[in-house]
């Protein structure tokens, strides 16, 4: 083979490669995560005759429940596109919130769509402690000699008379 023959076909390769790259990075995946949503199930739930066991029988565990106030489960599902090396956005998301009574009966149901999301900004600060903060060397050199021979209760667990 000569060798412009080779360079022709390195070139060839090159371009061609290129060209599966540039085409890769243009894929689109979607992804859905989270409770897959039946709205048949979702519309049979009744406020005032369904409890959490007749929930859970027919939506199964939810996604979250709630950890302050009234009983309330979540049931989360979002779906997502992806584009190439750009940033996942949401196209979809659904919450359905059940709240419950006192006794275990369904109180109210909520539905909750993409355009009721908020976008939370976390803070990036620290929680102030008080009293004086201590570095590592200080932690580290301030635990010498506090430890004796018996361990750090002075020996606690030693037979007694020994």
């Amino acid at each position: 083979m000569t060798t412009s023959r080779r360079a022709h076909l390195a070139r060839s390769f090159f371009a061609v490669a290129t060209v599966g790259i540039l085409l890769s990075a243009c894929t689109t995946a979607t992804q859905t995560r989270g409770y897959v949503v039946d709205e048949e199930l979702a519309g049979a739930i009744s406020p005032g005759v369904d409890n959490r066991m007749s929930v859970q029988d027919m939506m199964g565990s939810p996604s979250a429940t709630s950890d302050f106030g009234d009983e309330s489960w979540y049931y989360i599902s979002r779906e997502t596109v992806t584009r190439g090396f750009i940033k996942e956005r949401p196209l979809t998301q659904t919450v359905i919130e059940v709240q419950f009574d006192d006794s275990g009966t369904v109180s109210e149901v909520q539905r909750y769509e993409l355009a009721d999301a908020e976008d939370i900004k976390p803070r990036s600060t620290t929680t102030p402690i008080r009293g004086k903060t201590l570095g590592f060397f200080e932690q580290l050199l301030r635990g010498i000699g506090r430890v004796g021979p018996g361990g750090p209760a002075g020996g606690a667990g030693r037979r007694p008379g020994t």
